[in-house]
């Protein structure tokens, strides 16, 4: 290990480690630009071709608003978690080590045991939600390419399963540093689907666009569609776990700011053209829309091929926590496999239980991501924040000595006498954003999902009455544009081909 010098004491929400006056490197790891990689890996993906369904929801302006707000916010929340953690590894030199749960220790440190407890409880909430999330996309995407190609109607709580028994092999590696191929093409794939998204909005617009409907406002679907938006910036259960595998951990700013700008780009440009081509006639997401099928079926591949690898990336915390709690070694043996197979057959199960892909995105974005992207991170820096600068104001005092234990924790009083105003203003405003938007949103999801008729049964119950079918069917593949749904680019009759 070496360390550096840092040529500042003050605090700036946008750095990480400016403050720290030895930075940790490690002898080997990630650089800041493959960090980045994971991230966009991370998070690009099932958010991303929902989001036009989620501005359908909120409407053009609040909906480019809470894109914006989000990416804001989530930026600063992921840039303190960073700096909690690099910040971490110089007090602690423990941390320096392999840690397979850096953010629950990051709660322990804050504020103590009862903080790590529930943190490591949230974060496998919320990487099993998501986790089920992506499985039962990847499942319908697969389910529609084979109606649209080979127009054969494979009910995709069957390819549930199969998708579960496919990327287990995958899963048993150790941390994400073991398959840094895999981050790098999630997020080609990801940014190559948007590309095709956009190429192929444009295409259809010139026969969509006039039939555009769009909603009136409802408070109940701009809540749903703050979950969403949410949901396409929660990917920060799994950033101190990318953090502690780079070179050079205080450099994590750098990833966040590159990842960060290519992920509102992409939303943005995604988002916008979707509402403004297809309107209120998008179902879950804006790839069945595509009218061109080869640009629809491309995208239904590359979503894929993005989501299965994001599976594996957002596994890893959720495994290491598991094993910790069931004392399974850290070297590879049958105790992981046996482990790690009962967790993706729990997610199986889930998948095939709640089948209703958007409410279930929602619900995610709206409970433990807003808890877990734009509360908690928050929340730690400022106590960890507070505590350091009070032990050097103790040490500078000669009230403690060098050699004390570095085991003060802040206090709120603490926090309000050494954060800087300017960066305790936007770290509330911040919280603010999440608290009230979080919880406002689980009231609308739950809402939708208790009571809605349009939410579908579990996939058992479908094969207990019908069977596992491969039989063809005679609705299409295509959600056609217009109020009701039966506008096709190219003349074709809506019959047999859109899917209505």
């Amino acid at each position: 290990m070496t360390a550096e010098s840092s040529q500042s004491n003050k605090i700036h929400p946008l750095e990480i480690a400016q403050t720290t006056k030895i930075k940790h490197r490690n002898a080997d790891g990630m650089h800041w630009f493959v960090a980045a990689i994971f991230i966009v890996g991370d998070m690009l993906g099932a958010g991303m071709i929902a989001l036009p369904v989620a501005l359908g929801h909120t409407g053009l302006y609040m909906g480019i608003s809470l894109i914006l707000l989000a990416s804001l916010f989530s930026g600063v929340t992921g840039l303190q978690l960073g700096y909690s953690w690099a910040m971490m590894q110089v007090r602690w030199p423990q941390y320096q080590e392999h840690c397979r749960r850096p953010y629950p220790e990051i709660a322990y440190r804050a504020l103590g045991r009862s903080a790590r407890t529930f943190v490591s409880i949230i974060v496998c909430v919320t990487q099993f939600g998501l986790i089920t999330v992506l499985t039962i996309l990847a499942a319908k995407n697969l389910s529609n390419f084979l109606l649209a190609i080979f127009d054969v109607h494979l009910h995709f709580c069957f390819i549930v399963v199969f998708l579960g028994i496919f990327i287990s092999p995958f899963c048993m590696l150790r941390s994400p540093k073991d398959f840094w191929l895999a981050a790098f093409c999630s997020a080609i794939s990801s940014i190559t689907a948007a590309t095709i998204i956009v190429v192929g909005s444009f295409h259809d617009s010139p026969a969509c666009s006039s039939h555009a409907e769009h909603e009136s406002f409802n408070l109940k679907n701009m809540l749903l569609g703050y979950g969403t938006i949410v949901f396409a910036y929660g990917g920060h259960a799994a950033f101190p776990t990318i953090q502690h595998d780079m070179i050079k951990p205080f450099r994590f700013n750098r990833s966040m700011i590159f990842s960060y700008a290519i992920l509102t780009v992409v939303y943005l440009l995604v988002g916008i053209s979707g509402y403004f081509v297809y309107g209120n006639s998008m179902r879950d997401t804006i790839v069945p829309s595509l009218q061109v099928t080869w640009m629809s079926q491309a995208v239904n591949i590359m979503i894929t091929l993005h989501v299965l690898p994001t599976i594996i990336i957002i596994f890893s915390p959720i495994a290491q926590q598991f094993e910790d709690w069931t004392r399974v070694p850290h070297d590879f043996s049958y105790k992981r496999v046996l482990a790690r197979s009962f967790i993706l057959c729990m997610v199986v199960f889930v998948g095939l239980s709640i089948p209703d892909f958007g409410v279930f995105l929602d619900l995610v974005g709206a409970t433990t991501m807003s808890l877990m992207s734009m509360i908690l991170p928050s929340i730690f820096f400022l106590y960890l924040k507070a505590s350091q600068i009070k032990r050097e104001a103790l040490l500078k005092e000669k009230k403690l000595s060098l050699d004390a234990p570095d085991d003060c924790r802040a206090t709120i009083k603490d926090i309000m006498k050494y954060i800087p105003k300017s960066l305790l203003i936007l770290s509330v405003i911040s919280l603010a954003f999440g608290i009230i938007g979080g919880l406002a949103g689980t009231v609308a999801a739950l809402t939708t999902l208790l009571t809605s008729s349009e939410v579908a049964t579990p996939c058992y119950i479908t094969w207990f009455r019908e069977g596992i079918s491969f039989e063809r069917t005679i609705a299409g593949a295509v959600n056609c544009c217009g109020g009701f749904r039966n506008v096709t680019v190219f003349g074709y009759d809506p019959a047999g081909y859109c899917s209505i």
